[in-house]
Order: structure tokens, then C-alpha cells, then sequence
């Protein structure tokens, strides 16, 4: 509208006035606009489209002057009871908005509109009958969006909670089974050697105290009397050296920080010391996580341990190494043998198999036996190498790739016709 508002309005001009009706009926042309006035700033009637309102002159409300003179918007609801509305109360209720601007010479102006409130409301249900299908559309594909990375997400934290239990428990079992295990093995052993040392010594007292008694001058049998203190002596030895792997070997298989390499070859010295043959054969092993250090130490301990105890006199080859993508600890001797099919069960069986094979499923791991009477033993652990470990390169100890042979000894390997094999894992 300002643009048409010039000096020739002001003045009547028929043309400009012409020129204004044409715009305002192209504006009103199917919209809900009722009436169009433009007000000059002493408050006259510059323009209407209904031609009985030129020239009219009317106060201005002071909200309509602060538009007028600032400009902006403003918009009320129409009082038909002023003056300016008498020619309008035929329109009824409508909806005057204010906008202030410029005419062509710079001066302020007010136009006026009047919309149908009908009409406005009717717009409004327009609009919502098209917006709110979208927005409740977008918001139903949001929610099917939602809903399932949300029971993604429980489901993974449910997952993560029931394995975490599972840990708690297998390593409060784990625990448990190794107090019991420790216990049976100083109650059957150490207490039973202390035991007998305590009535040797008793009797060895007794033999001394019978000698003076009845023979005050007479010399005591050296020989004796020495091979009574010698069987105390190794019975005191024997238990201390397993004293020694009970507290020092079994933290070292517990630590995460163990080394399976150095953990191994104390239980191989001492084997040593107690006279067994036994071959150690390091390879270079990749970076593992703890459980999984632990796991090699406490099958390679139990393998070695069980050698020694059910197959004494035989040669025994402790393997340290990879293969593919996993680490290994492979114990093999050639004694006894037994039948590997009661060693996994429930029952603790001729190795005591069973808690080895929980440990080995505790790391994802596979624990073989191969083994048949008469023709040897061989206890094997797999565990994996993750990948992101297997990735960063070496992690060899500093006792890999070594090779500590006993002096002269080379265990015999049991064929594959001659064995028979459990797994677990």
C-alpha cells in the first residue's frame, strides 16, 4: 500500500485513488480480509475501499499512534460502538490490524486491516488439520525409532548385569573350590607329614630316654637314632618346598600381573629339585589379558603337578607357545596314563580335570586331554588372542624363547593311534 500513497492522495486524485482500489481488491481476492483503511498521521481517512469513510477524520487510540509514529504492529479486536466503526458494524466482529510505515514523502502513515474472525478461525483449523497429521507423523516415525534402539539398549544392559553376575559367581566359586582344594591338599599332605614328624620325634625321644635308662653307660644305636632324624628331615623338606608352591605359586597364578613363563618355571625348578625329569619349552607369546595369564598358569600347574604325583619316574615336556590366533600351555608325559572319560565329570577324576575345565570356559578357552592307560598323558589349554592384543605386536616375556632342557632327558610324545582324547571348552 505505501508505495501508492503519495501527494496526489492527499489531494483526492481520482487516478490515485483508482490505483489503490485495484491493489486492495487483488490483496482481498480470496483471503478473509474484510476492509482496508490507510490513515495519514492527523488521524483523516486517506484511503477506504468503502468510499464513505474518505476524507473522515478520527482520534487515533494512543496504542495506534505509538504504531503510527514507530512503527510495527498491533492488532485488537474491533469496537463496533466508535465512531470510526459505525459504517462497519454491518461487518461484525473482525480483527483490526495496525502496521505503520512510510508514504512516498517520507511521512508516517497507519493502515488498517479487518479480518473476518470467521474466516481466521477457519484458516487456523486449516492449518492444523495440516500441520498436526505431520508433526504426529514425525513423532510416531521417532518413536518407532526410539522404541527400538531403546530395547537395544536395555536389552544390552540387562545382557552386561546378567554377565557381570556370572563373573561375580564363577569367581566366588572359583575362590571357593580353591580354599577347598588348598585345604584338602594341606589336610591329606603338610598336616599328615607334621603329623608323623611329630611322632618320630616322639619316638626318637623315647628311644634316647630308654637308652639311658637302661643302659646309662652304654652307646646309643647311631644308626638308628640317624634314620629316624633323616626321615623327619624329609618329611620337614617335603613340606616346606609344598608349603612353598601353596603360598608363592598360587598368588602368582591368581595376580593379574603374572608372568605364565617365570609362574611355570618355579613349579618346573622345584619339580627339578625333587629329582623328576622335566623339560621346559618357552615360545613367544602375544600380549594377553590377565584372566587369561591366569588361566595358563593355574592348567600348567595342575598338569605338572598331577604328572609328578600319578606318573613318578616319567618324563615330562611343558609347552609354552602360539598357535594361530591363540596361546597355549601343553603338558605331556609319558607315564600311566589312565581313562579320560571319568577325568571332565563332575567327580574330581585321576588329574582332578573338572575345575581346570571351568577355568577354561571362565576365558573362552579349549582344554584337551589326551590320554589312555599304559601310553601317556597330555594336558592341553587354548585360550584366544583378542584380536586388538594380537594386533599391537609382541609381548613375549622376558623369558620367551628360551628352552631349559633337564640334563639329558627327552619325553616321549604319545602317538595319535595310541591315545584317546576329552575336551571341554
Amino acid at each position: 500500500m505505501a508505495p501508492l500513497v503519495d501527494q496526489a492522495l492527499y489531494d483526492g486524485d481520482p487516478a490515485a485513488l483508482r490505483a489503490l482500489d485495484n491493489r486492495v481488491l487483488l490483496r482481498k481476492a480470496g483471503s478473509s480480509i474484510q476492509r482496508i483503511k490507510v490513515w495519514s498521521e492527523d488521524g483523516v481517512i486517506l484511503y477506504s475501499d468503502d468510499a464513505r469513510l474518505l476524507g473522515r477524520t478520527y482520534p487515533l487510540d494512543p496504542d495506534d499512534r505509538e504504531v503510527l509514529e514507530h512503527g510495527g504492529v498491533d492488532s485488537d479486536i474491533s469496537d463496533l460502538s466508535k465512531s470510526e466503526n459505525v459504517l462497519d458494524r454491518d461487518l461484525g466482529e473482525s480483527l483490526e490490524v495496525y502496521v505503520g510505515e512510510k508514504d512516498t514523502n517520507g511521512r508516517p502513515i497507519l493502515v488498517e486491516t479487518y479480518f473476518d474472525v470467521e474466516g481466521l478461525h477457519a484458516d487456523e483449523a486449516a492449518l492444523i488439520r495440516r500441520i498436526v497429521p505431520v508433526v504426529l507423523a514425525a513423532l510416531l516415525v521417532l518413536g518407532l525409532l526410539l522404541v527400538p534402539l531403546a530395547y537395544t539398549l536395555a536389552s544390552r544392559v540387562a545382557r552386561y548385569e546378567r554377565e557381570r553376575q556370572a563373573m561375580i559367581r564363577l569367581a566366588v566359586e572359583a575362590s571357593s573350590a580353591e580354599r577347598r582344594r588348598v585345604a584338602g591338599e594341606l589336610h591329606d599332605g603338610v598336616i599328615q607329614d607334621l603329623a608323623g614328624v611329630g611322632y618320630a620325634l616322639t619316638a626318637l625321644d623315647a628311644q634316647i630316654a630308654g637308652l639311658a635308662n637302661t643302659d646309662p653307660g652304654g652307646s646309643p644305636p647311631i644308626g638308628a637314632l640317624r634314620a629316624t632324624l633323616r626321615t623327619a628331615q624329609r618329611l620337614v623338606h617335603d613340606d616346606v618346598l609344598a608349603l612353598r608352591e601353596l603360598t608363592g605359586m598360587q598368588y602368582a597364578a591368581d595376580s593379574g600381573a603374572a608372568d605364565p613363563a617365570a609362574a611355570l618355571r618355579v613349579i618346573v625348578d622345584g619339580l627339578r629339585d625333587e629329582g623328576a625329569a622335566v623339560d621346559m619349552v618357552v615360545e613367544d607369546l602375544p600380549p594377553l589379558p590377565a584372566a587369561h595369564r591366569a588361566a595358563l598358569i593355574r592348567v600348567g600347574r595342575e598338569a605338572l603337578r598331577n604328572a609328578a604325583k600319578h606318573a613318578p619316574g616319567a618324563k615330562v615336556r611343558l609347552t609354552l607357545g602360539t598357535e594361530a590366533d591363540t596361546a597355549f600351555v601343553a603338558v605331556t608325559d609319558d607315564g600311566p596314563g589312565f581313562d579320560p572319560a571319568s577325568a571332565l565329570g563332575p567327580v574330581d577324576g585321576h588329574i582332578g580335570l573338572a575345575l581346570l575345565a571351568d577355568a577354561a570356559e571362565g576365558v573362552g578357552g579349549r582344554l584337551d586331554l589326551r590320554s589312555r592307560p599304559g601310553k601317556g598323558t597330555t594336558v592341553k589349554l587354548s585360550v584366544p588372542v583378542p584380536p586388538q592384543l594380537a594386533q599391537s605386536g609382541g609381548g613375549a616375556t622376558a623369558a620367551d624363547h628360551v628352552t631349559t632342557p633337564a640334563a639329558s632327558t627327552t619325553p616321549a610324545t604319545p602317538t595319535a593311534d595310541a591315545t584317546e582324547t576329552a575336551t571341554a571348552g
